[in-house]
């Protein structure tokens, strides 16, 4: 008995019916992105490991979190676990970039966690981010972008938003060291994963005070006003939430002080996308320093990734796209099939998918494949049909047929409706 391979683990297939919904999703970003005037950016899947672990991406422990390897150099390289840090080192390598740089980037990424419900080691995000501009126009068209591909997708969603500077300065209120804030951020984070007990037990074993927590989970910005003295990132907040209101989109935003973004690399908004009675599937921020820590000029800049294999698990029984062939042309009888090769060339320059039977097989059996694959009309083609200089088109939803000159096909869009 032979050897049967399976998936890595954490990674997975996607048989065409998957891939077709995954593509869909994956095309709609494409379209939104576009339309607010991204343009598309390509970068390897591959990094050197000493730019993954740059402080303020990774850090050395980040080892333990990606997929790292030497290869036949010895050169130490890693699998890229965002498209944002990749991204950086481009704008720091190409000062000459028009700004603000927008781009857009749909692929793979790989992290060594532990898999899991809509956790995998192989997943593909949809990035966009704006590079060069202060401008909380910035972060709100990464937003309004987002929230027009969900919409578009169908989900129900909110968006949470906080901000860095903002967190930081209520935690220097609360009497946090400067120095236990980012591992305070960290834990911080966990609160929807681990609740407070969790995260005030994880603040304790680090000796930081947990005072923080009351203030967070009350989330009343009127009390903080009060309570920070440094009203920058208050200001950031409140300017953004303004932008929302002023386009009608206000009702999908809400801020929240628990999200703190784990990545170290955030230096002011952060937002965050969670689906009603569901997971997170977007996230992103402010990230003024990266290009800067690559070796670039100080470069502002803001971004959002969307997690396509997220948003695939949530709609994988309410999307239903139509992709491959949707006519299948059926030649009755061996010695009529070059002329359904030209049939199905002809119905291809209109610019139909088609497809036709390659293994000179009955009409049932090829309705039967035909079914099977969801095309929604077969075209037979008989000797009496060629002669007429016609065909048959059978509708596989209803049964019904008609026929359809040869010379109409150009029409035939309107009749496949």
């Amino acid at each position: 008995m032979s050897e049967k391979f399976q998936t890595v683990r954490g990674m997975r297939d996607f048989l065409p019916e998957q891939a077709v919904k995954k593509q869909f999703i994956e095309d709609v970003c494409r379209q939104v992105f576009e339309k607010y005037g991204f343009a598309p950016l390509q970068t390897p899947v591959v990094e050197e490991f000493k730019l993954l672990a740059k402080k303020g991406s990774g850090g050395e422990a980040i080892k333990d979190e990606i997929y790292y390897f030497k290869d036949k150099s010895e050169r130490e390289l890693g699998m890229r676990f965002d498209l944002t840090v990749p991204l950086a080192r481009i704008v720091a390598n190409n000062p000459q970039l028009p700004k603000p740089f927008k781009r857009y980037q749909i692929a793979d990424v790989y992290r060594y966690d532990r898999p899991g419900a809509s956790r995998y080691r192989k997943f593909t995000q949809a990035d966009i981010d704006i590079v060069g501009s202060f401008s909380m126009l910035a972060d709100f068209e990464c937003i309004a972008a987002s929230i027009e591909i969900l919409q578009k997708l169908g989900l129900k969603f909110k968006v949470r938003i906080s901000n860095r500077n903002l967190l930081e300065e209520i935690a220097v209120c609360c009497g946090i060291e400067k120095e236990s804030v980012k591992e305070c951020f960290r834990c911080i984070d966990k609160l929807d994963k681990i609740g407070r007990e969790g995260v005030a037990s994880e603040l304790k074993e680090k000796g930081i005070a947990s005072k923080i927590l009351d203030t967070i989970e009350k989330n009343n910005i009127a009390e903080v006003v009060k309570q920070v003295k440094k009203k920058e990132g208050l200001e950031e907040l409140k300017e953004l939430m303004a932008l929302f209101k002023k386009a009608g989109i206000d009702k999908f935003v809400k801020i929240d002080l628990s999200l703190a973004r784990g990545l170290e690399y955030y230096t002011g908004n952060v937002f965050e996308i969670a689906i009603e009675n569901g997971p997170s599937v977007g996230g992103g921020g402010r990230y003024d320093n990266l290009v800067a820590s690559y070796g670039g000029q100080q470069t502002p800049a803001v971004g959002i990734s969307l997690g396509v294999d997220r948003i695939l698990d949530a709609l994988q029984n309410k999307l239903k796209p139509q992709a491959g062939a949707k006519v299948f042309v059926v030649p009755i009888g061996k010695e009529m099939q070059v002329q359904a090769l030209e049939l199905v060339q002809k119905i291809r320059a209109v610019g139909i998918n088609a497809a036709m039977d390659l293994n000179s097989r009955g009409i049932s059996k090829n309705l039967d494949y035909a079914n099977k694959l969801g095309i929604p009309f077969v075209a037979i083609l008989g000797e009496k049909e060629a002669k007429e200089k016609k065909f048959s088109l059978k509708n596989m939803k209803t049964g019904k047929e008609k026929k359809v000159k040869i010379a109409d096909l150009k029409k035939l869009k309107d009749k496949l409706k």
